[in-house]
């Protein structure tokens, strides 16, 4: 008994050691300290106007690496603008972070976002009240950059955008897809991308792809208001991944954590759009993905950064009040402009009060989203508030985005297709397992033939050893110890 007790313990053991963990980040935004010469006006009308935590990029990116150091998992995932706007020196702070991660013998794939590479004017130092042009890295540059973090040997590339393929976990392949800053992938490497998925499926294998702009829709309507949202020919790009096995997309770019499910053509296949929440704008998102043992499964969790090392003002708190201000003042600018535009100064002023009104509650409406899940939360009173004839005539298709965000549904009124997807905690079925160092007890599908532990079959287990009998969750009782 005691024996039988030893054995299952060691299995069990074995089985959550052959579990694949993996940390998602995105949109660091990494802004280097030497970018900040001297402290002065033009440092300052950017954080103004920028909804991102720039000052804090450093320290939370330094806090994130320290929590991936205590997590542990087997791979890193940073699906793009791991930096401000490109510069080369941001580049090389955020490499110096990944090369601690590799030392702690953690691995870590990037892909470029829209503020990565060819930056031109807008990489640029601040020295009191002027800026400098500073250097961006061209995409071959950058790939020289990354070539430890899916850039190298390790990898196969499409020979067009610099996409790659690799299998960082024996059975697990990556596909890290440059979507470009325009938000678009080439016919050629859509092919490239589909034969590789395909390869791998066919071989028994499981695919994440990993692109910085989104491919299913997380918002409807989004579009009109944020440019380059999803990715162009959203719809073709789906199907075709769909076909190829693909289950999950990774990405980031609206800096919200959001998981859209939506489906191929015949509604028969789902695809999920795991989107991770920028580093660097509250609150400040991680993910957890958990392989199963046999990759069968995909578990998604959940983390924030609430804290930083270091003499620094940081807070959840501080950074939830400029996100909400951030988002705020825009609003209404642009809301007085258009009244402005239709009623004059005069008329304009009258319905001030109003436009300030509607800006905040579009604020608290980003802020409940940006927190996620949002359908969990009281959100119809404010919707009834929304629907009014100033906001659809400041903003249309404004209420369908807010319906579409604040009751979380993707893609919001699409019959067939709508859905609610939690977007913080959720576990995927990746379809059949795939056999590993670690087969799970009970996966083999003869039920009278025995299975060494890799999952290979056997014609009779030999005098002594671990083995798994067909479906039925025991083990031979035939051991070495």
């Amino acid at each position: 008994m005691r024996k039988a007790v030893v054995i299952l313990w060691l299995v069990l053991a074995q089985t959550i050691m052959a579990q694949t963990k993996i940390v998602v980040l995105s949109d660091l935004h990494l802004t280097a300290p030497g970018l900040l010469v001297n402290d002065g006006q033009a440092w300052k009308d950017l954080l103004a106007t920028d909804r991102k935590l720039l000052d804090f990029s450093q320290p939370l990116l330094d806090e994130a690496v320290e929590r991936i150091k205590t997590i542990q998992p087997k791979l890193v995932l940073i699906t793009g603008d791991l930096t401000k706007d490109g510069e080369t020196v941001s580049h090389e702070y955020v490499v110096k972070k990944l090369d601690e991660l590799k030392a702690a013998g953690i691995m870590t794939l990037v892909i470029p976002g829209n503020h990565d590479i060819d930056m031109g004017e807008a990489a640029v130092a601040y020295d009191g009240d002027s800026t400098t042009p500073v250097a961006s890295p061209s995409l071959e540059e950058f790939a020289s950059l990354y070539a430890d973090y899916g850039y190298g040997a390790g990898s196969v590339f499409d020979g067009v955008s610099k996409t790659y393929c690799c299998e960082p976990v024996s059975g697990l392949v990556v596909i890290g897809i440059n979507s470009g800053k325009d938000a678009s992938i080439s016919t050629e490497t859509l092919d490239w991308v589909c034969e590789q998925a395909s390869a791998a499926t066919a071989a028994g294998k499981k695919v994440i792809v990993m692109m910085h702009h989104a491919l299913n829709q997380h918002i409807t309507n989004a579009d009109r208001f944020v440019s380059a949202t999803i990715i162009d020919h959203a719809d073709d790009i789906r199907n075709r991944l769909i076909e190829a096995g693909v289950k999950v997309v990774l990405t980031g770019h609206f800096h919200t954590s959001d998981i859209a499910k939506d489906f191929n053509e015949s509604l028969t296949e789902p695809i999920y759009d795991i989107a991770t929440g920028s580093l660097a704008s509250y609150p400040c998102d991680y993910r957890e993905l958990l392989f199963s043992a046999d990759l069968s499964t995909l578990e998604v969790a959940t983390g924030h950064i609430t804290s930083t090392s270091g003499n620094n003002q940081f807070s959840p708190d501080s950074a939830k009040v400029r996100l909400h201000e951030a988002i705020k003042r825009p609003v209404k600018e642009k809301g007085m402009q258009k009244l402005i535009e239709k009623y004059g100064e005069q008329g304009a002023a009258v319905l001030e009060p109003t436009v300030t009104v509607l800006a905040k509650e579009v604020a608290d409406a980003y802020i409940i989203h940006a927190e996620g899940d949002e359908y969990k939360v009281d959100t119809e009173k404010l919707l009834q508030q929304f629907s009014t004839d100033l906001i659809n005539n400041l903003m249309p298709g404004s209420y369908d985005l807010f319906c579409s965000m604040l009751k979380d549904l993707s893609p919001y009124g699409v019959v067939g297709r709508e859905n609610q997807t939690d977007d913080l905690s959720l576990t995927i079925d990746m379809g059949p397992p795939v056999p590993t160092g670690m087969m799970a007890v009970g996966r083999a599908i003869d039920s009278e033939r025995c299975y060494d532990l890799n999952g290979r079959p056997l014609q009779a287990p030999p005098a002594r050893g671990f083995y798994i009998r067909g479906q039925k969750k025991y083990m031979v009782n035939k051991v070495n110890h």
